[in-house]
């Protein structure tokens, strides 16, 4: 068949553009010859009137012109050609356009939702209802680099808060529903564009810094969502149906359910993190849908939203709001069996999960499953040979496994995003190296501030020592140098403030660990200030997988959640702090003739801890 160009489509010429014929050249369309006089005329009249409205090419694109032969046209799809469309003629010629399509082609109209219905909430979940996160203010460590923000640089960020905010968020189940509730589904994307940007749009031009992070920002511009770590599997649009299918009772349910019981101790933020993820793996291995039972010391579901299904389980046994038919089946409770496998040891889990799958698979032992774990085991879970071959079935990475299930899973709340994008905004401009640096002095640090008065930058002098290292060694010479702080120290992000003010940003949110002064109430203020400190926690989490560099605690579990959920190795170093764990610190020294482990030289290669190490410490992974 015939082939003809599309007048204002971009040529294969392009250098910046796809090399593809196919996605310029399209088959000729067949005539309609009792419409030919009229179509042709019609034509004629636009084509008439685009070339007496021609725009010269944009300055910013002047550069290009050689290397670019049909620039003219390629730029007329974006602002001259959306400026040319608002012309009287032209609106006159496409009106006539119409008319002939009109004829021949009726007009589909988008698909409305069926509402859902609405809930009938108990009074105690009424209240829980009421609760919401006000995004704070930046701390004025931010404010100050970005009052020296170039106009360019602005606009960029400008555009990067928009789509960090609208695209990346969920839909709210269980107590954070809408009401009536919404179907379950991730943002939409922003609009993508098949050309580039042009100066004072989107991403801009390049100027300086990291092309790499200026090439993930093009594939923001062009695909209108942030760019992933994971790529989509198969296994989620099946799952999503799966899990649907059996809460609603269209197929028979098998149910596996991460549980933290009220009045029981279930681990900090990443150790829940860790043993919920997990158990979700296994629930996609095991074919069986997956749920939250978190009981304490605040609902889970009031400070993330899910993208593709309803986890979401009562925080209260005693609350009377209906729950999917499911979870009332008598039938299902009373075969319902628990396993209590939380801190086990790594001899423990390594014997025990291998077997998961033949053990609790196709419904065996028990159709409801309920298990209490804090213990990670995706990376871990490729050294089971039994299990190995069914991720590499799904399309798993073990390098990824935890950005794909934790994105599936889990996002923020809108309150949280708005928060986030703020600081995500500026660490991903191109001129910006920006390095992580969680420091964990220890549970003390917490409990009162004379306990932490003893923080500071010269007590732990390793994590800068580190940080100007890998500056010099990583990052582009022409890149400003910023440190992401995150620690349970009060008193040591004042005096890194104080000793770094020109490369120091932290967040100024409160510290928080869910299990130090645990509050086993039920009492609403009690409910509140832990959600609150969760919020804060979640926040400073995923603004941490917003870096370029991390450097990490050891024997700590809480920066491992961002590093895997950024999903990018190399980029990691984990140090030794004799703080953080005194009774492990006294251990290491009595096996090692009273020595701490050598400095480490994090300018050398070897200084960088792989994802297969971090997932062999603390709380696993």
């Amino acid at each position: 068949m015939p082939r003809i160009r599309l007048p204002g489509s971009a040529g294969p010429s392009s250098p910046l553009l796809p090399h593809d014929s196919d996605v310029y050249d399209l088959p000729r369309p067949r005539r309609r010859c009792s419409r030919a006089v009229l179509a042709l005329a019609s034509l004629a009249a636009l084509a008439t009137v685009l070339l007496a409205h021609r725009t010269p090419v944009p300055a910013a694109l002047e550069q290009y012109r050689e290397r670019i032969p049909d620039l003219r046209l390629w730029r007329a799809q974006a602002q001259a050609g959306a400026a040319l469309l608002e012309e009287p003629e032209v609106e006159a010629a496409l009106a006539v356009l119409n008319v002939v399509e009109d004829e021949s082609e009726p007009v589909v109209e988008a698909e409305v939702e069926e509402p859902l219905p609405a809930v009938a909430w108990s009074k105690e979940d009424r209240h829980l209802r009421r609760y919401s996160w006000a995004t704070p203010k930046v701390h004025s460590s931010l404010g100050r680099m970005l009052q020296s923000l170039t106009p360019a640089q602005n606009t960029t960020r400008e555009w990067l808060l928009k789509s960090r905010t609208l695209t990346t968020g969920g839909t709210g189940v269980g107590l954070g529903a809408d009401d009536p509730p919404k179907r379950i589904k991730p943002s939409p994307p922003l609009p993508a564009h098949s050309f580039s940007p042009a100066e004072g749009e989107g991403p801009g031009l390049f100027v300086d810094g990291s092309y790499d992070k200026y090439d993930d920002l093009l594939h923001e511009w062009r695909t209108g969502r942030p760019v992933e770590a994971c790529e989509k599997g198969e296994w989620e649009d099946e799952y999503t149906q799966m899990h649907a299918e059996m809460l609603s009772g269209e197929r028979e349910a098998s149910l596996l359910e991460f549980v933290c019981h009220a009045g029981e101790y279930c681990g900090g933020f990443a150790d829940r993190i860790l043993g919920m993820t997990t158990t979700f793996l296994y629930s996609i291995l095991t074919k069986r849908a997956f749920s939250v039972a978190w009981e304490q010391p605040a609902p889970v579901d009031l400070f993330f939203d899910s993208p593709h299904i309803d986890w979401s389980r009562p925080f209260n046994q005693s609350s009377t709001t209906p729950v999917s038919p499911v979870y009332a089946n008598k039938t299902l409770v009373k075969k319902r069996r628990e396993v209590n496998a939380h801190n086990w040891e790594p001899e423990h889990v390594d014997q025990w999960m291998p077997r998961f799958v033949r053990n609790y698979g196709e419904n065996k032992k028990s159709p409801w499953i309920q298990l209490d774990f804090n213990r990670g085991v995706i990376i871990r879970s490729w050294t089971y040979k039994q299990i190995a071959p069914l991720l590499d079935n799904l399309g798993l990475k073990a390098m990824t496994a935890y950005s794909c299930l934790i994105n599936y899973l889990l996002r923020p709340k809108p309150a949280a995003l708005a928060f986030i994008a703020q600081y995500t905004s500026f660490f991903s401009l191109p001129e910006n190296f920006v390095i992580g640096i969680q420091i964990r002095t220890g549970d003390l640090s917490m409990w009162a501030d004379y306990k932490d008065a003893v923080n500071s930058v010269a007590l732990h002098p390793q994590y800068f020592t580190c940080a100007e290292a890998v500056a010099r060694t990583y990052a582009h010479p022409s890149q400003r140098i910023v440190y992401y702080l995150i620690t349970d120290s009060h008193a040591l992000e004042r005096d890194a403030l104080r000793r770094f003010g020109d490369r120091v940003v932290v967040t100024g949110l409160k510290q928080a660990h869910v299990e130090i002064k645990t509050d086993t109430s039920t009492g609403l203020v009690s409910i509140k200030r832990a959600a609150d400190g969760f919020m804060r926690t979640i926040a400073e989490s995923w603004i941490f997988a917003g870096t370029d560099f991390q450097i990490l605690t050891s024997r700590s579990g809480f920066g491992k959640i961002p590093t895997w959920l950024r999903g990018r190795q190399g980029s990691t170093i984990a140090l030794f702090n004799e703080f953080t764990d005194p009774e492990y610190t006294v251990q290491y020294k009595a096996a090692n003739e009273g020595r701490l482990p050598p400095p480490v030289d994090c300018s050398s290669p070897d200084a960088l801890t792989s994802f297969e190490a971090m997932a062999s410490e603390w709380s696993l992974g």
